[in-house]
């Protein structure tokens, strides 16, 4: 069986993540200043927009703006980024050895920003997690606009507007996971063949 699974939220804390490289951003510029690090921690998080920005820019903007190395700043992110083995979360690591040794085929789906794409691949090596993995895709259209044999496959994602669209591809089965920390997860969805689960250990592997 060809297992689908979503990255960020899903298997990932992202949030998590993004609350860390914010907090080495203000660390680092308070080192290298020697000026108090919680304000300088909360300039960074009030000053992120992910729209406009990607990470490794914003540290750049908040080197400069401190008038220290940005690259030493985007260094102290880029620590993060490879260090991300426990941002994974525990019961996606157990599904993903229970996939394994039932042996699915089993592929990231992801979807990312043209601005992220170097983010994405960098969190993705940092997690640890690839060689859990047969495949790798990473795309910048809807998940559900891909030349992917839908139809053979079981998706599992957290974001409700790819959870429909990969229902109207008529796949095997469409998995929702709802992590309780999730901004997504306060959304509902009115179709109910999409099973939704809190936990992955709660999902039975055929």
């Amino acid at each position: 069986m060809n297992y689908y699974i979503d990255f960020d939220n899903t298997l990932y804390e992202t949030a998590k993540l993004t609350s860390l490289m914010i907090a080495a951003i203000g660390n680092k510029i308070g080192d290298l200043t020697g000026l108090e690090k919680d304000p300088i921690i909360q300039d960074a998080k009030d000053n992120f927009n992910s729209t406009l920005d990607n990470i490794f820019t914003h540290a750049e903007k908040m080197g400069k703006k401190y008038n220290v190395d940005s690259e030493l700043v985007v260094n102290a992110v880029n620590e993060v980024l490879s260090n991300g083995k426990e941002i994974v979360f525990e019961d996606a690591i157990r599904f993903l050895e229970r996939l394994k040794e039932k042996g699915h085929k089993i592929h990231i789906l992801t979807y990312v920003q043209p601005i992220n794409m170097e983010y994405q691949l960098k969190k993705l090596m940092g997690s640890t997690i690839a060689n859990y993995f047969d495949g790798i895709i990473i795309t910048s259209k809807y998940k559900f606009l891909l030349d992917i044999d839908y139809t053979n496959g079981i998706f599992i994602d957290d974001d409700p507007r790819d959870l429909n669209g990969l229902f109207e591809k008529n796949p095997i089965k469409v998995i929702r996971i709802r992590k309780p920390n999730n901004k997504r997860s306060k959304i509902d969805i009115d179709n109910k063949e999409i099973e939704e689960y809190v936990s992955f250990d709660e999902i039975v592997i055929e």
